[in-house]
């Protein structure tokens, strides 16, 4: 009974996020690119074993799951959704220690995100942010390192 509450809420929560003008991630994605996050040292070169379990890898948004390579992947996701200023993206690691709101905007934009960005929290074990670029590409952070979706289509 309570997977059947939690299912129904999931696909509510989803159905809601599509009416209301927040983003819809639910269907299928590849992972297609990974690149040295800004906020690291010069000359860093993303992890290729790292990058090797994520690029060229599909995600699939479902209401009750989350199918993906290693850390993405998520048996009973609790979506939330939010608009984040640039100084939050990447769980704040463009505006660095001393929270440089300029220097984080100019990184955003650099990126090509227009702030406030649309992003959605798992609310899985690695609560990872997916923050869109545009309706169709999404970026998300791990290990120092940024990787882009495209959504299939």
């Amino acid at each position: 009974m309570r997977i059947a509450v939690f299912a129904s809420f999931a696909v509510f929560a989803l159905a809601l996020a599509g009416c209301s003008g927040q983003p819809s991630f639910q269907g299928q994605w590849t992972i297609e690119r990974v690149e040295a996050a800004p906020w690291v040292e010069a000359g860093f070169a993303p992890d290729a074993s790292i990058a090797g379990l994520y690029v060229g890898k599909a995600v699939a948004f479902k209401t009750d799951a989350i199918e993906g390579p290693a850390l993405l992947a998520c048996a009973h996701p609790r979506y939330t959704f939010e608009e984040v200023p640039a100084e939050g993206l990447f769980q704040g690691s463009l505006a660095g220690s001393h929270r440089d709101t300029a220097g984080a905007e100019t990184a955003a934009r650099k990126l090509g995100f227009a702030p406030p960005v649309k992003t959605m929290m798992t609310g899985c074990e690695h609560d990872i942010a997916f923050h869109m670029r545009d309706e169709d590409h999404a970026a998300f952070a791990l290990d120092n390192m940024i990787f882009w979706m495209v959504r299939a289509r």
